[in-house]
């Protein structure tokens, strides 16, 4: 059997999947392991006929493994707010956006025996915490809490994966004493490093190159990383297997100049520990590091490298550890480039020579380029809705240049902590690349559709987008006949991509979303429609990313139902170049800020009256105007009727929406128990209570 690996970790990541997906996890523990056993070795039973390979019934064991790692790593300590006194030591740094520090503290509750991690969010005029030290936090300890929007920020899935319990807005804080560790050192050592590239470099440059080297990208400038990310090359902003690589090959080579090819081997991979540790030990660094490492250790034992068996063992390490680390964007997008050149690479190439490329060392690149880029483009559609469009090109720009780049920038921060005007010297010629970098990503920031709005989420469709990739890795794998033959596969992949796409984004029925915001906004889509209706105080950025995710670059129009109030027309300007028609109670003032941002965004106005009807599609809208100029809408749709009106008796000014009759689908079923406010939903005149979250705008 080739790569057992890579099986092995196809296996792991199953059990994963099973154990998470709310459908599984429901069930009982005993009745999910059964299921889980019996269609493991059904499916090892059939891979045991094609291939002969006893050990192949391991495989269920790495499937219960992941199955009892996820449940293990869900497990929490606090399921609801308690008021603590919590002990510990600080085990990681760092800074929000909005200037707050950001501390992962392992400790234990006083006179409790378990010690956990939790996330304490401290603010700027409470004293601060350092690395390894002491501390003692008081206040209402907070369970994680799950995504409240289709699409929006899973603060249980991203901080669990980091080993945290929970979270804390301290009261109080009483710093202690800082205890030396190897981790303490090596962070004072970066943090030197740092102060080298700061003195050297401007902040703009000093940010890129601190983010690159360091992992640190609390200066790393966000317009400038929005720029790298519409040229394709953001990735070079994390520690990479790319520049894992071209450090330890550096290293290797210059230490097999006097010592054996073993030694040498032996000094790089405790380095490259001691690197990982030092910038922070992120999912990233850790993949490119672990594979690094497989890299050597075959150069010591003289062995060939795989790239596909040792990116298997890397993930395996890493979801056997944590299984939550699959569910990761950077874990995906991590081993999704990887295992995209390890897969299409060859048949990329051969694609290339069909359309008579020049052979070469170009079209070999050529082809690593596209096939990472192309892999990276399925995760980048599925979470973040859009893809860059020039990345290929991107990278052939700056490839020739990053090894450079990456060499230099490690000797500038070794020498100067000894000898800063040595140097300052070497730092000239890493300013003018980064340099290069900023002119040629402004280049093609400012190209058209250099961001594709594709739309994301859906399980279907990116399954059918790796169906895609795979078919095509299939097909042109083979030459002749067998090409002939295969080519077939490829074209039903993409018709079934299409339809998932097409049934995904053109829903027949009517659909529901609301949105867990202080704008209260709902969103109803029909078809390729779509109408907003709110009141415009306060979510619009999870308004839009939920246009984005569902792939929707100008929705038919917004339906304000209350008039704006001053401090609400900004909030209400930055969804104007998203929508066609802006609907507003008739017989209000508009004011002249809202009404010139129309004109710019080229949004039609139109007043609705009491009994006024708007059409978009098969949907019609009635509006009925309350005292105070209060817009009530009644939503029809075939024998359907939605009632979207304003409740003053309901909890945090919740919108009260009732079906009365018919059958409507309830879009995103992302609704959550909770205080705050209700919707009501009526089909066919039975009643379901649904609660749903009231998200925090900052």
């Amino acid at each position: 059997m080739k790569r057992p690996l890579l099986w092995v970790l196809g296996f792991l990541a199953f059990g994963i999947i099973i154990g998470r997906a709310p459908a599984f996890s429901s069930l009982n523990p005993a009745l999910l392991f059964s299921l889980s056993l019996g269609l493991g070795l059904i499916v090892c039973g059939f891979l045991y006929q094609i291939w002969r390979y006893k050990a192949v019934f391991i495989f269920v064991l790495f499937m219960l493994v992941g199955l009892w790692r996820v449940g293990d790593c869900l497990h929490s300590y606090v399921d609801h707010a308690i008021y603590v006194e919590f002990r510990g030591v600080v085990m990681d740094v760092g800074r929000t956006r909005s200037g707050n520090q950001r501390a992962i503290i392992k400790g234990q509750i006083y006179e409790c025996a378990n010690r956990f991690r939790i996330m304490a969010y401290i603010r700027p005029y409470q004293p601060q915490v350092s690395l390894g030290q002491e501390v003692v936090v008081t206040g209402y300890l907070q369970p994680l809490s799950r995504a409240a929007n289709p699409g929006g920020y899973d603060q249980l899935q991203h901080l669990r994966s980091q080993k945290v319990d929970s979270f804390i807005w301290p009261d109080e804080i009483s710093p202690g004493e800082v205890h030396d560790s190897l981790m303490v050192i090596l962070r004072r050592f970066r943090d030197r490093l740092a102060n080298v590239y700061d003195n050297l470099l401007p902040s703009r440059e000093g940010g890129v190159i601190k983010s690159m080297i360091l992992g640190d990208r609390l200066d790393m400038d966000q317009d400038l990383a929005s720029q790298y990310r519409m040229m394709g090359i953001f990735h070079i902003l994390s520690i990479s297997g790319m520049h894992v690589t071209i450090l330890t090959m550096a290293a290797f080579s210059l230490l097999k100049l006097v010592m054996s090819e073993r030694k040498a081997g032996i000094i790089v991979l405790g380095v490259m520990i001691a690197y990982c540790l030092m910038t922070g030990a992120s999912v990233p660094t850790v993949r490119a590091v672990t594979m690094g490492g497989v890299l050597v250790f075959g150069r010591i034992l003289y062995r060939d490298y795989d790239l596909l068996a040792s990116v298997s063992f890397a993930g395996i390490a890493l979801l056997v550890y944590e299984p939550l680390y699959l569910f990761n964007l950077g874990f995906q997008l991590s081993f999704g480039a990887v295992f995209g050149i390890g897969v299409l690479k060859t048949p990329i190439e051969r694609a290339l020579m069909l359309l008579k490329f020049p052979a070469g060392k170009f079209r070999g690149s050529l082809s690593v380029g596209i096939s990472a880029v192309v892999a990276s483009y399925i995760i980048f559609a599925h979470h973040l809705y859009e893809i860059p469009l020039y990345s290929v090109i991107g990278n052939i720009v700056i490839m020739p240049t990053v090894t450079v780049l990456l060499v230099l920038g490690v000797l500038v921060g070794l020498i100067g902590l000894v000898w800063m005007p040595g140097a300052g010297i070497l730092a000239g010629p890493v300013y003018y690349i980064l340099r290069f970098y900023e002119v040629a990503s402004n280049f093609f920031a400012s190209l058209p559709g250099a961001m594709a709005l594709t739309g994301g989420g859906s399980i279907a469709v990116t399954a059918a987008g790796v169906g895609v990739l795979l078919a095509f890795a299939f097909a042109f794998s083979g030459f002749g006949e067998d090409f002939r033959k295969r080519l077939p596969l490829l074209f039903v992949a993409v018709i079934v991509l299409v339809a998932c796409v097409f049934i995904r984004d053109f829903p027949r029925d009517m659909r529901v979303t609301a949105l867990y915001t202080h704008g209260q906004y709902a969103v109803i889509r029909h078809r390729n429609n779509m109408l907003i209706i709110g009141n415009g105080r306060g979510g619009e950025g999870v308004l839009l990313s939920y246009m984005n995710m569902r792939g929707t670059n100008r929705a038919h129009g917004l339906v304000l139902t209350e008039p704006p109030r001053t401090g609400d027309i900004r909030r209400i300007e930055a969804i104007l170049p998203r929508i066609q028609v802006l609907y507003l109670p008739g017989g209000l003032v508009l004011p002249d800020a809202l009404r010139e941002a129309a004109s710019t965004n080229s949004v039609e106005i139109i007043w609705l009256y009491d009994k006024d009807m708007l059409l978009m599609g098969e949907i019609s809208v009635q509006g009925i105007i309350q005292p105070g100029l209060q817009l009530d809408l009644r939503v029809s749709f075939n024998d359907a009727v939605v009632d979207f009106v304003w409740d003053e008796r309901m909890l945090e000014d919740a919108y009260n929406v009732t079906i009365s009759s018919g059958n409507i689908a309830l879009g995103d079923r992302i609704y959550y128990t909770h205080t705050h406010g209700a919707i009501q939903i009526r089909t066919n005149g039975r009643q379901v209570r649904y609660w749903v979250m009231l998200e925090d705008s900052q």
